[in-house]
């Protein structure tokens, strides 16, 4: 279904957008206000579900720091060998962790998105510490 399949990649450059501006949040430099509005002027240049996106932004970025929490007390970072979260997983699993809470998107679909990003932005072989961690969360909400 060709309209299903464009809703589809609307939303796969969203979270893509998401992960970038989550990156740039995490840095506590400027609000999440400022942020938006920067990406705000991107959405011209590729199909984006603007909806998609500020809904599950805002959500991240206001709950960040309990987010942080439940990752560290979630994720098995002793298994990874890990003492803690690189920037770039942490901010893929909390997009993951709000998307999950705003939207009602199938867990399936959440974790083959989180691996996609974290090949696609994060370290080489985060995608299993983040897929391990996700999947984790998911099943204990």
């Amino acid at each position: 279904n060709m309209k299903n399949l464009a809703k589809h990649k609307d939303k796969v450059n969203a979270r893509n957008l998401v992960v970038q501006a989550m990156y740039e949040f995490s840095f506590g430099h400027n609000s999440a206000e400022e942020i938006e509005e920067s990406f705000r002027k991107n959405f011209t240049k590729t199909k984006v579900d603007y909806i998609f996106f500020r809904n599950v932004f805002q959500h991240a970025t206001k709950n960040f720091q309990e987010y942080e929490k439940l990752l560290m007390e979630k994720s098995d970072l002793s298994l990874f060998g890990i003492e803690s979260i690189e920037r770039m997983e942490k901010n893929i699993l909390i997009m993951a962790i709000s998307e999950s809470a705003t939207e009602q998107t199938p867990n399936e679909i959440l974790l083959d998105e989180s691996v996609r990003l974290s090949k696609k932005f994060g370290s080489d072989n985060s995608y299993k510490f983040v897929n391990a961690s996700l999947e984790q969360i998911l099943n204990s909400e």
